[in-house]
């Protein structure tokens, strides 16, 4: 599992069992522990945005990953998606800086569907409704997202007009290039976040930690389910 934020990484020792921390380099924090079943799980931090996260994704692929799964928070941009929601992300539209070095289609990479299928079952099995959705990776916070700075109010209006055309459903830092990085090299990946905030409706969530263990649990669940499904050389699977 791949969280973006290193402090999100002890989170996973509530849904977690025997979990503890191995280390930290700079925004790369890792630990490890185990799934209901006992599969072994790792999660490791990848930072803010596609540089970061892009050696993160490598290096657990050199150590013999076989699956990563994107786990964080998002922006919705449309009302049906209320902050809290726990999505599945299909597909990211291209906007990141370090994934346009990857060959990926031109509509932006997309989740490998044995991740999606484990990503389904693990909700359904948890009782957890999941909403599939296409994001906007985007490699700026403020103006890349339209937010609005002083003396930039129109740029910003202007650059979500831009993302609204896309049609996406929601924004957020990491997933394009993690699911990129991750096809070039043979590892599947995909994401799963929970909204955290709703651009439509300017509703924002005061207490993430509920959310994020919902969204969690689905990421332990699916990760053991792929774990499942690697041969016994695979190694750990993780999610970021």
């Amino acid at each position: 599992m791949l969280p973006g934020d290193p402090a999100r990484v002890d989170l996973a020792a509530e849904v977690l069992d025997d979990f503890h921390v191995l280390g930290q380099n700079r925004e790369f924090r890792i630990g490890t522990g185990r799934a209901p079943g006992g599969r072994r799980i790792a999660v490791c931090s990848t930072g803010i945005g596609g540089p970061s996260t892009e050696i993160a994704v490598v290096e657990l692929a050199r150590l013999g990953v076989r699956s990563v799964l994107r786990t964080g928070g998002m922006a919705a941009l449309t009302s049906r998606i209320a902050p809290g929601t726990v999505c599945a992300a299909t597909r990211a539209v291209p906007g990141s800086g370090a994934a346009s070095y990857y060959p990926a289609d031109t509509a932006g990479p997309a989740a490998h569907p044995a991740v999606l299928t484990a990503l389904r079952r693990a909700a359904r099995d948890l009782d957890e409704p999941l909403t599939e959705i296409t994001l906007a990776t985007v490699d700026s916070y403020y103006l890349g997202q339209g937010r609005p700075l002083p003396g930039h109010e129109e740029r910003a209006a202007a650059r979500m007009a831009v993302l609204r055309g896309l049609g996406v459903d929601g924004l957020e830092m990491e997933t394009e290039t993690v699911l990129a990085v991750a096809g070039a090299l043979g590892v599947r990946a995909g994401a799963v976040l929970v909204a955290h905030a709703n651009r439509a409706t300017d509703d924002w969530l005061e207490d993430y930690r509920p959310a994020q263990l919902a969204m969690l649990r689905v990421a332990v669940r699916a990760a053991a389910l792929l774990s499942d499904d690697d041969s016994p050389q695979a190694g750990t699977a993780v999610t970021t």
